[in-house]
């Protein structure tokens, strides 16, 4: 299942080795955004979907779990 989102693994996998943080929209963007067909980084990035802003509220509330998520996807 990770083959389905290889940009979401990837920058999990920064982030829980300190290599990258989640400071600002451009990170939340690079961990949420890049695997969605509908996301084109330049375009239209003051609309977020819904998804989006939930999944950032819940990393920024520490109440997703990185970890975990990527032990369910691989």
């Amino acid at each position: 299942m990770s083959d389905d989102f290889p940009a979401f693994v990837k920058r999990a996998r920064e982030i829980l080795r300190g290599e990258a943080g989640l400071e600002d929209i451009e990170d939340f963007r690079a961990l949420l955004c890049a695997d969605c067909a509908f996301y084109h980084h330049g375009e239209e990035e003051n609309e977020e979907c819904g998804s989006f802003l939930l999944l950032k509220a819940l990393l920024e509330k520490d109440a997703f779990d990185l970890e975990g998520a990527l032990r369910e996807l691989e």
